[in-house]
């Protein structure tokens, strides 16, 4: 009879955990080391990467040195940019030593219904982008001269896309609902470069010839129109703002 009761016990637990699975822990509370220019210059004139390990590994916790936390909460000022769109956390060989190195970089980007990391590239690497969470994600991409096509997908959850070094990309949440993506990169230091931001950054005159003397935009009026370009992550298409009732 015990065993009985004993074995009912167990299939009633196992059942519930089937049922509920595992919560992550809270992350909420687990800050990232600060910068430390003197811990970078050890790190980089280190012989070896066992070396590099051995001086993460006397700083004191592996939490503080080992592990990065993408949560926005300990990320006031996230390096992959914010805006009405969303935003984007990026961990590189700055603000997580650890990468120092190893050749890879990652990011963590929180798009808000409609919202668009805005057209941009990275000049020293390579990513490969995973939707975790959400839908109906859109992305392209444009090469380089003789590929100058436009290259697009639209992704659900767990599925990605790459985006080659250099290329011009964006990503585009078409969706009523929030979308968190994952990408990788192939440098620790993989650089990011946006487009429309950085070209109306240019001398007003080679902005202005380079577009054809538009109307619109004279050679007075170009660094006022430059302040008009939303930052990094903006809001997308006015379909999908309609759609989802977002007022612009």
């Amino acid at each position: 009879m015990y065993t009985s009761i004993l074995e009912l016990a167990l299939l009633s637990l196992a059942g519930l955990a089937a049922a509920s699975p595992l919560q992550p822990r809270s992350s909420v509370n687990v800050t990232n080391p600060a910068y430390n220019q003197t811990l970078t210059n050890s790190l980089e004139l280190a012989p070896t990467v066992a070396d590099r390990f051995t001086i993460l590994k006397n700083q004191g916790s592996s939490d503080a040195y080992f592990k990065y936390n993408f949560n926005l909460a300990v990320n006031p000022s996230p390096g992959g940019g914010t805006g009405k769109g969303g935003s984007g956390v990026l961990a590189n060989r700055k603000n997580f030593p650890a990468l120092i190195g190893l050749g890879v970089a990652a990011s963590v980007g929180f798009l808000n219904p409609c919202g668009m990391n805005t057209p941009h590239t990275h000049p020293r690497a390579t990513e490969f982008l995973t939707i975790a969470t959400g839908g109906n994600v859109k992305t392209g991409f444009i090469q380089e001269e003789g590929e100058n096509t436009e290259l697009t997908t639209i992704l659900d959850q767990y599925e990605g896309a790459i985006f080659p070094m250099g290329s011009i990309h964006y990503e585009f949440n078409d969706s009523c609902e929030p979308a968190v993506f994952i990408a990788a990169f192939s440098s620790d230091d993989p650089g990011l470069s946006r487009v429309a931001q950085n070209f109306f950054g240019l001398n007003p005159d080679v902005v202005n010839a380079d577009l054809g003397y538009p109307s619109f935009l004279d050679h007075t009026n170009i660094a006022q129109f430059a302040t008009t370009i939303p930052p990094a992550f903006a809001l997308g298409t006015k379909e999908c703002m309609d759609r989802c009732g977002i007022a612009y």
